[in-house]
């Protein structure tokens, strides 16, 4: 396996782990691609599409503070209303844009 897609299953496990203790059930597709990464649901019907990112900065030109690297949703996942999950391996901090709603 590529390192970078050791890094990616990585990603995907802290998420899986960080949704399954917000109460919330997760499948995880079994082929390699696709257009989702988790699909997670809870006791209230919610049910969420997620695309898992590794959470990566840059510092754009001109500023002095790194940002976060905003990935695009692709014509499909834009229709199925998928939402980008960045993981923060180091932290394990998990950022879901949009924000879930309580």
């Amino acid at each position: 396996m590529h390192r970078s897609h050791q890094v990616g299953q990585i990603s995907e496990t802290i998420l899986t782990e960080w949704l399954l203790r917000r109460d919330y059930y997760v499948a995880r597709p079994t082929a390699g691609q696709g257009p989702v990464d988790i699909v997670a649901y809870n006791s209230k019907g919610q049910i969420i599409l997620l695309d898992s990112k590794t959470e990566s900065t840059r510092v754009n030109t001109g500023r002095k503070t790194a940002s976060r690297i905003y990935r695009s949703l692709t014509p499909v996942q834009k229709r199925l209303g998928v939402r980008m999950a960045y993981v923060d391996q180091d932290t394990r901090e998990v950022n879901i844009v949009p924000p879930l709603e309580d």
